[in-house]
This record gives C-alpha cells, structure tokens and sequence, in this order.
C-alpha cells in the first residue's frame, strides 16, 4: 500500500507545479491568480490552467473578489482544508528525561491541527508496546476527532535515530544501540485503517513541521536547521529536506567504539565517555544528572533546587532545575548555562558548515528557557564566523512538542498536493 512519492528522487514538473501553487493558496489562506503567478514564477495562463482543475474538484474554492489595482477584479482563491486529513505521529524521544510523551495530531490541508492525542512513553518500554499504544491512539484520535475516516489520505511516522530504509531497521546510535524494526508498525497501521503510512527521522520531520506551519522567520526560511536537542538535526536547504546519499543524513555524533574495543590513554576523545561535543550529553544535554552529582557530592549543601528536590538528589528534574536557575539558584543557574554554552559550540560548528538563515531548537530542550538561549547565543558568537553569524537566528521551536508529529503529517500532505 505505501505508493507515497520518493521525496529523495527528482519529482516530474507537473508535480513540481501542484508543490509550488497548491502550497502558495494554503500558505497565503486568501489568494488570486495573479499573485500565485508571480510567486511561483509561473505564467498566468499555467496557473490558471491548474487552478481550474483545482476547482472543478472542490479542492480550492474561489471565495470573492480581491480589490482591483486597474481593470477587472481578481478572483480570490482558497484551500478547501477539509478536502482530506492526514496522520502525523511521533514515537517520542527514546530516553526517558522527563515526562516524555508519544504524540498523535490529525491536520487538515492547511496544515491546522485538528485533533491531538498523547501518551507518556514508560521507562524501559519495549517497542512492541509502543507500538500498541500508538495504535491504540490513532483509533481514538479518528473516533474522537468526527472526521470521516475515508477522508484520511494516509499517515506519517516521525522516528528517531540512523534509517537503514533497505532493511527496514532503525539503530538508535547515542545509548546502548538500540536497533528496531519499523516495518511492522506501518504494516499495522496499513492494516488496522486502511492508509498507507510512511516514516522519516525525526529531526527531519520536525525541520519540515516547522518550515510547514511554523511561525515568523522560522516558515520563511529556505536553509533552516532543526536540532533535537545535540543529537541529530534536520536540515532544509535551498527550501528542500536534505537527506543525504543513504537518506540517513543529520546525525550529529560520531558512532560509538564497539563494546569490546579499548579505548586508547593517548586519545580520550575516542572514549565513549568522552566530553567531546562529538558525543551527545542527551536530550537534556545532562542538566538533570550533573544537578543530581552536584548534591550527592556536596551534601547539605541548601539550595532552592535542593529545597525543591525535597534533599534528596534523586529526586531532581530537569524542569525542576529549570526552575530552580530562573528563580536565582546559583548551582543551578551554572548548570543550565554550561549545557547553553556547550550547545552553542555545536550550533556554531553547523553554522559555519551549512549558513543557515535560522536554527531552531527543539525535542523540548527549548523549555529550559531564556537564561539557556542567552548561554547559547553568547557561545555561538564566540566560536561562529562574523559572517554567518550576523545572519543566522537562533529560536526555540514554535511547535512545541508538536514540531515531529506535525512534520509527519505536512510531509503526508506535501504527497497529496504532488499527486493531485
């Protein structure tokens, strides 16, 4: 069932033209002929010649007439954005750092969300139940929603870690290489609704949930980069998803040494314990552990984070040292700074690389808030060339905690308005 385009192979130019002016009328909500001509660079005639296939379809509605600048008044055009729905979902990050969730969205064609579904992800899941929770989720997200269920075009799976796409295995390459098989979880949702489904990295998604519905500078960007956290990124360049020569590009840590090398005294970078920003720190880039290694190292030592903690260490979080540091507390305000500072020489690598005009950051590490962006910002400034750095903005993720879920389903529509 899964006869989604191949976003990596070279689309056909009359899928590029559908791209180009169905993705003009839903980005501009109200929109005439004349405008998406001169957007998309394509002639008036060409435009108009699409656009009335469009309408005879009920896919775009002419809604009125636009004010005239000279001559006969323009006719204003507007997505049908209950045309058909898809399905994004989001696994969840792989680790548990706090309250960690499993996120379902239903979008209409505008890329609005519709219904919304969540479920906190358990330590030590194994995947086979994951996957059960997730369908279970999509099953009540399509019941609760009232959307006809036939108007589902298909469904997009936001997963994280190196996509082996020819064996249908994913390998998640921070902790313990964990290596899982993706293709019964499309199988089943193929099977359980009836649409096809598709999976893409998360980083990936979220870089295009964003570039897709999210806001100001971020959605006007034609080379953005997503950082979940310091572990992977996804990347748009010239206004497209890169994915690299095996479609597995965006990981941002060297592979750990095998399990029964040694590790050599003369290079401690190769330790898979290293300090090396070459190494991820996790998703919450080590804030919780480091806070709790201070205490159980320092005891007694009064704090409000080690008020909050109820003193005892093991009972710290990271938003509870996020709190902690915008309240003032001077050890937790070193902690979330260091992890910004240690986050920035990262970014700041990436900028010289790649010149991005944005670089957004998310996978919920953004809610560690401003004093972690002003760390951030003031590391990319000192390690960034001037040049690259006087152009790039550096934000949280607009979404939110629906950046990858987003992604899977505008990537789904993105397919739609290819094929039409």
């Amino acid at each position: 069932m899964r006869n989604f385009v191949d976003r990596t192979e070279r689309l056909s130019e009359k899928e590029r033209r559908n791209l180009s002016i169905l993705d003009s009328i839903r980005r501009n909500n109200e929109i005439s002929r004349a405008d998406i001509s001169k957007i998309t660079d394509l002639n008036i005639v060409t435009v108009s010649n699409y656009v009335s296939k469009y309408v005879k379809s009920k896919l775009v509605f002419e809604t009125g007439l636009d004010i005239s600048s000279g001559g006969r008044r323009p006719e204003l055009l507007k997505l049908n954005a209950e045309y058909c729905y898809t399905i994004g979902v989001d696994l969840g990050a792989p680790h548990i750092i706090n309250d960690v969730s499993s996120t379902v969205v239903l979008l209409d064609l505008t890329g609005k969300i519709v219904a919304r579904e969540r479920r906190k992800k358990e330590p030590h899941e194994s995947f086979e139940k994951l996957v059960s929770g997730v369908i279970e989720m999509m099953a009540r997200l399509i019941e609760n929603s009232g959307v006809d269920a036939s108007k589902i075009y298909g469904a997009g799976v936001g997963i994280w870690g190196v996509i082996d796409r020819y064996r249908g295995m994913v390998r998640y390459a921070v902790e313990n290489e964990l290596i899982v098989s993706y293709t019964s979880l499309l199988d089943q949702i193929e099977t359980r609704f009836g649409i096809p489904a598709t999976i893409e990295h998360d980083a990936t998604l979220a870089a295009f949930g964003e570039k897709w519905s999210g806001i100001g500078a971020i959605s006007s960007a034609n080379n953005l980069i997503f950082l979940c956290s310091d572990s992977s990124c996804g990347m748009v360049i010239n206004g497209e998803l890169y994915y690299g020569a095996s479609k597995s590009a965006g990981e941002l840590n060297i592979s750990p040494p095998r399990p029964d090398s040694e590790p050599d005294p003369e290079k401690p970078w190769t330790s898979y314990s290293s300090a090396s920003c070459l190494r991820s720190r996790g998703l919450d880039l080590g804030i919780t552990d480091r806070a709790r290694s201070f205490f159980k190292e320092n005891p007694g030592r009064e704090t409000i984070l080690f008020a909050k903690a109820g003193k005892n260490p093991e009972n710290i979080t990271f938003a509870m040292t996020v709190d902690a540091a915008n309240e003032g507390d001077e050890i937790a305000k070193k902690i979330v700074e260091d992890a910004g500072e240690y986050l920035g020489a990262k970014i700041a690598f990436l900028i010289n690389l790649f010149n991005p005009e944005v670089v957004v950051v998310g996978r919920s590490i953004e809610k560690a808030g401003d004093l972690f962006f002003s760390a951030v910002r003031r590391s990319v400034r000192r390690w960034a060339y001037e040049e690259s750095v006087k152009i790039v903005k550096i934000l949280p993720a607009s979404l939110g905690d629906d950046s990858v879920a987003v992604g899977a389903g505008a990537l789904v529509a993105q397919d739609f308005f290819a094929k039409v």
